[in-house]
């Protein structure tokens, strides 16, 4: 809770000075304002708010919120500058309020009308907050549950790699098991095809080449003819 917040939820006691040069017959300055004055009226509600967390202005904040200037024009703000004016700033602190009542009696402006100006524009921070502080619970949820989809689907993606790459493993080894079975096949085969034909071409003569043999020997060389 903001420090105005706490102060005008108890009611607001008027530090009253001496004006001087206060007009005869005028009526005695206001003392103290009920906390039941400031329930009304509020600020826009907003609630999600297009002004930007990071904002340093306010005056948009307070914009969006619809809080317009008293029509004699003088609010929070006015007030600061008076406080701040060169001729007011170097003073003690009872000196400058006395100058600022002075200048607002002279006006005719209730100094409720400042005090409920800076109220609205506190209930108007609040509540800027509030939302900023909503959108940020909102973008929280919404980044996790993104987060968890996207690792969702790296998840899946893996999954079905790891599954690719293990099927192209385990096919590169059936493939070469069935090799080693096609060579062995292929022994066989080339036996049964020796003894066959051995019936006919013995020894050397024999074409084929026997697994169990290795290649079959050569011819011999031939005779040197006689001198």
């Amino acid at each position: 809770m903001s420090k105005l917040k706490e102060l005008v939820n108890r009611g607001v006691r008027l530090i009253v000075s001496d004006v001087p040069d206060r007009p005869a017959g005028a009526p005695p300055p206001e003392t103290e304002i009920p906390a039941e004055a400031f329930a009304e009226p509020l600020p826009r509600e907003v609630e999600r708010s297009e002004v930007p967390a990071d904002v340093e202005d306010f005056g948009a904040v307070y914009a969006e919120a619809g809080i317009e200037l008293p029509l004699h024009g003088y609010g929070v703000d006015k007030v600061a500058e008076m406080l701040a004016s060169k001729h007011l700033s170097t003073l003690a602190r009872e000196v400058k309020a006395t100058a600022v009542m002075a200048a607002l009696e002279a006006a005719q402006v209730p100094v409720r009308d400042v005090i409920e100006d800076g109220v609205l524009r506190d209930k108007a921070l609040d509540a800027f907050e509030a939302a900023k502080q909503r959108e940020l619970r909102e973008l929280r949820a919404d980044s996790e549950r993104r987060i968890q989809a996207i690792k969702d689907e790296i998840e899946a993606v893996l999954k079905a790699k790891n599954a690719e790459l293990e099927g192209l493993k385990k096919a590169a080894e059936d493939a070469e098991a069935a090799f080693v079975k096609l060579q062995g096949r292929k022994r066989r085969e080339e036996d049964r095809l020796y003894d066959v034909i051995a019936h006919f071409a013995a020894g050397p003569e024999n074409p084929i080449t026997a697994a169990t043999g290795g290649v079959s020997s050569p011819p011999p060389p031939p005779k040197p003819d006689p001198a």
